[in-house]
């Protein structure tokens, strides 16, 4: 299974609990890593995980923002104090190679790693070597960009009792059929490989959402096994501010979220007023009232599977 691991779950503003937006997702069965958004004090909180900055291989920003970027300096130049050799890639909207070329220049930040920058734009689409990324563009006051991360189907299970009793020798014909290719055994026989492979397992697909005041724009991606998207204030709370910022409450997140199918609901970048007195209930309670599926509101170091 793949790990997620919330590094940050505050907006704005940092409080004694919560750190500003920052999400890690390790790939099942391999030491590299991936982030999402890097507040301020990401560096510290990875610290204080299994996680490390050797095995970043990629960052995601959602948008410029600070407590979604100003820790990602700091972040560099810890990497390359570890003496890292491997690659980086961050993936920004547009500003983010001028933001860390400046920095770079005028802070004198020589890396030993190879630093590849890329401006992604509405619908870019990333391939890697078993999931996929789409980018979603969002709405709020900067240019910002959610993700859906898609993980490949998995091949069926193959089954060795039954090429066993079919007198299939072991060795590099398994490897074959368990991809499905038709093989020739040595007596004349052909074997078609799908015979011996179980149904795929469907890969899940998951959203990473950035600050967003209407999540239905993921809705062309739905449904969704997963989704993490900003719940910043209850309703409430929101028709009561004097001035109104482009943000997603918990009311709304679920009815969007109800409306396109997803099966797991985490409310994240939470406003500092509801760590005090408790409130946190209070957000919760009104997504439950509009999502029928699981919801949990997200905390610093709460991991989870996927």
């Amino acid at each position: 299974m793949h790990k997620i691991t919330f590094l940050g779950t505050s907006a704005g503003v940092p409080t004694r609990t919560r750190n500003v937006s920052a999400i890690a997702l390790q790939l099942e069965n391999r030491k590299e890593w991936m982030l999402f958004d890097c507040g301020e004090g990401t560096q510290h909180q990875i610290m204080k995980t299994s996680l490390s900055a050797y095995n970043l291989s990629r960052v995601f920003i959602t948008h410029l923002h600070g407590d979604h970027v100003y820790g990602l300096c700091g972040l560099l130049a810890s990497k390359g104090m570890q003496r890292s050799e491997s690659s980086l890639e961050i993936y920004g909207p547009a500003g983010i190679r001028e933001l860390l070329g400046s920095v770079m220049r005028l802070s004198q930040l020589n890396l030993p790693f190879d630093l590849k920058i890329f401006e992604i734009s509405e619908g870019t689409l990333l391939r890697y070597e078993g999931f996929r990324i789409d980018v979603v563009k969002l709405s709020h006051s900067i240019t910002t960009y959610g993700f859906v991360v898609t993980f490949d189907d998995k091949p069926g299970h193959f089954d060795i009792a039954k090429a066993k009793r079919l007198g299939i020798p072991e060795g590099p014909i398994y490897a074959k059929l368990k991809r499905g290719e038709t093989v020739t055994l040595a007596d004349g026989r052909s074997i078609d490989g799908n015979t011996l492979v179980g149904k795929p397992t469907q890969g899940k697909r998951i959203v990473i959402g950035g600050d967003n005041d209407n999540p239905l724009l993921f809705s062309p991606y739905a449904p969704f096994d997963l989704m993490i998207h900003e719940a910043t204030y209850t309703q409430n709370d929101f028709d009561n501010l004097p001035r109104k910022f482009m943000h997603t409450t918990a009311k709304q997140l679920a009815e969007a979220a109800q409306q396109m199918g997803v099966k797991r609901l985490i409310l994240n970048h939470i406003s500092p007023r509801y760590d005090k007195d408790g409130r946190i209930v209070e957000l919760l309670n009104e997504a439950k009232s509009c999502f029928d599926g699981p919801v949990e509101a997200a905390y610093d170091f709460m991991q989870i599977e996927c």
